[in-house]
């Protein structure tokens, strides 16, 4: 299932082939604008929604699979992001420092929290689980019953070395034959210490890796 770091390498790729700022990734949720406008279509891909560029150009999402994800239109990018938490990917320091202190007296089990995306937008299971690793954190346990001073700068930190990893994914030569195969290519491109190496553990519903 595609995260907040796979739909920002896939927007850096459409951008590049457009030469413009054609989308912006925030989130899960990938904004495809209009010409010249700040409104377009927002679009989510689920656990195996994919895109593709036809012969024109002109980007199609694919409705694939079980969950495929919703390609929804919308009239202004602020008040479409403002329904979400803050950016994983591109929030301050200091925004996700102040998030995680609001979780520190919650009794909630902290899988819960990381996943909500009204709180922090972007993070799934597959980095949820590096995150919480990095960290030395539990996803099965409540967040008052642990110790959390690490867990913003283990998301810090990750996010960081995504955005080194994922930048030297594309070029402008090969962004269109890496857009068609981004889906195929998810875990291909994903570098990672503990997810799908590490033990599983279900919490929620959700398979984590610990």
């Amino acid at each position: 299932m595609p995260e907040g770091p796979e739909i920002w390498i896939l927007s850096e790729a459409i951008n590049k082939l457009y030469h413009c700022e054609k989308t912006k990734a925030y989130g899960k949720h990938l904004f495809i604008f209009n010409k010249n406008s700040t409104n377009g279509e927002n679009w989510s891909f689920g656990l195996n929604g994919k895109i593709f560029v036809l012969e024109n150009n002109e980007l199609i999402k694919l409705h694939t699979g079980w969950i495929c994800g919703d390609q929804v239109k919308f009239d202004n990018y602020a008040t479409e992001t403002q329904k979400l938490g803050t950016n994983w990917l591109t929030s301050s320091e200091a925004d996700l420092h102040k998030e995680v202190d609001n979780w520190i007296k919650s009794k909630k089990k902290l899988a819960a929290l990381i996943l909500d995306q009204t709180k922090i937008s972007g993070i799934g299971v597959a980095w949820g689980s590096e995150i919480l690793f990095k960290a030395g954190l539990r996803p099965d346990m409540r967040c008052c019953d642990q110790v959390l001073n690490k867990l913003a700068d283990s998301m810090i930190e990750i996010r960081e070395k995504i955005n080194k990893h994922y930048s030297e994914q594309i070029n402008e030569a090969t962004c269109k034959e890496f857009i068609i195969e981004w889906f195929e290519n998810l875990y291909e491109i994903r570098d990672m210490d503990i997810y799908k190496k590490g033990s599983q553990l279900k919490v929620l519903g959700r398979n984590w890796w610990v």
